[in-house]
């Protein structure tokens, strides 16, 4: 009788803990759906089957999308980067259409983390940066589209680890065939690379313009190991000022250049603003201090080796004396006139020296210049990385410290690119006055005068 009820008691125990279990697990999956709707079809967007359209809706970056998305159509919008991790979480994407957009750079990492992916489609942007490490481990990429965007170079290695890559479209770019491109002219010699790369030709240099990649040997490149052509000069200036050191290098491809101090790298951009590696090398120091005395060298290198300066030494007395306040003076400005086509970078240093340190102030037809399309920099430099018609006009660079103000104008003229229609006719877009394209023929092309100046409020 003791048994029975003892059976009796073990099967409701059994039968309790299989509802609780059977609760556990609807509770369980009410979570997950309700997880998996938390990441619906992107606003704007539509999606079916695991595909998400988002066509022609003024994006400006990839949106947020369901996790098991395989196919995502991107294009006709207005995204300009595509920064790193991008697409983390999409572990399933199959294929990405990001062409006709604005793209200018895609970061490092930009493609992390993807199994599956197999078409890629970046053409008909303004690509003219790539990380070298952007495509790493796409070891599934069947075919990558980049023709039609700015590219001048490849990064060494970009698509070495693309075991499974079949096409890969270079054409209608702006290849720089220098010697920074000597390591793919190499890879194309690898077979199956030269079928595997369509139409990728030179635009510079003059001797090798037009010509397919694929047909290029080592004998057409005049690779140089870097030289130190004007080396940095000891210096000596009071508690405050600016030291600028110069660093000018030759060598094919163009020399990277490194700074140490006390034989420890410098970085290009301190934290607190100071110290500043410029365009053409130079390293400048703003606002010295004592600390900042010591020795200073700079190195040059390339694939090919490395060149060191010699060793400059930094004085910076500990305090300002009166008879050494200087009125503001330039020490570098920019090329008067500029000119450029649209698209390409302006680039304008402003480098000015004086006691106390001058403040630096950039106008463009007469207004100020914030930090935007244009970017400024702590040490008096102007960039824009990528020019249109409409930058052309006037800026100027002043200086200004409580013994005067200085400013020197600079005009910037942007070309507009010459085009072929599909009737063979050569025609280029039209801003300002017209002027000559010279093809087959003198036809009408575009200038416009820009002006760059740089105010420094007295």
């Amino acid at each position: 009788m003791g048994r029975g009820h003892v059976l009796r008691d073990r099967v409701r125990l059994i039968s309790g803990n299989g509802r609780l279990l059977l609760i556990a697990t609807i509770v369980t999956l009410a979570g997950l759906a309700g997880l998996a709707e938390g990441v619906g079809c992107p606003s704007k967007c539509s999606c079916q089957q695991r595909t998400v359209r988002c066509i022609k809706q003024q994006l400006d970056k990839v949106p947020e999308m369901p996790p098991d998305t395989n196919i995502i159509d991107l294009r006709y919008n207005h995204i300009r980067e595509l920064p790193t991790g991008a697409f983390d979480g999409l572990r399933h994407l199959h294929t990405v259409f990001l062409n006709e957009n604005q793209l200018t750079k895609i970061h490092s990492g930009a493609f992390r983390d993807q199994p599956s992916l197999k078409y890629l489609y970046l053409n008909r942007n303004r690509i003219d940066t790539i990380a070298s490490d952007a495509f790493i481990s796409l070891n599934r990429l069947h075919s990558m589209y980049l023709h039609g965007n700015q590219i001048k170079t490849i990064p060494e290695g970009s698509f070495k680890q693309l075991s499974s890559l079949r096409r890969l479209r270079l054409d209608d770019n702006a290849l720089e065939c220098d010697c920074s491109l000597l390591w793919f002219v190499r890879t194309m010699q690898q077979p199956n690379w030269k079928s595997l790369v369509a139409g990728a030709t030179c635009a510079t240099p003059p001797a090798l313009e037009g010509q397919p990649i694929s047909s290029i040997t080592e004998k057409d490149f005049h690779c140089a190991k870097p030289e130190i052509v004007v080396q940095p000069r000891d210096i000596e200036i009071s508690y405050g000022q600016t030291a600028v050191f110069s660093c000018k290098t030759s060598g094919d491809p163009r020399p990277e250049i490194v700074w140490l101090f006390e034989e420890n790298t410098i970085r290009s951009e301190s934290s607190d603003g100071r110290i500043t590696l410029l365009p053409d090398g130079s390293l400048r120091i703003d606002e010295t201090v004592p600390a900042d005395g010591g020795q200073y060298a700079c190195i040059a290198r390339n694939s090919l080796g490395e060149s060191r300066s010699r060793t400059a030494h930094l004085t910076v007395n500990n305090e300002v004396v009166e008879s050494e306040a200087e009125a503001p003076k330039f020490l570098r400005t920019p090329t008067d006139p500029l000119e450029l086509l649209e698209g390409d970078p302006i680039v304008l240093d402003c480098v000015v020296t004086g006691a106390p340190t001058p403040s630096i102030l950039w106008k463009f037809n007469n207004e100020n210049i914030q930090n935007g399309r244009i970017k400024l920099f702590g040490n008096g430099s102007l960039i824009l990385p990528v020019s249109t018609l409409d930058d052309g006009g006037i800026y100027t660079c002043c200086a200004g410290n409580a013994l005067g103000n200085i400013s020197v104008n600079v005009t910037v003229q942007v070309n507009g690119k010459c085009y072929t229609d599909t009737h063979g006719s050569t025609t280029s877009l039209k801003k300002g006055p017209s002027i000559s394209c010279l093809q087959s023929a003198l036809i009408p092309d575009i200038q416009t005068p820009a002006v760059l100046s740089v105010v420094v409020p007295g």
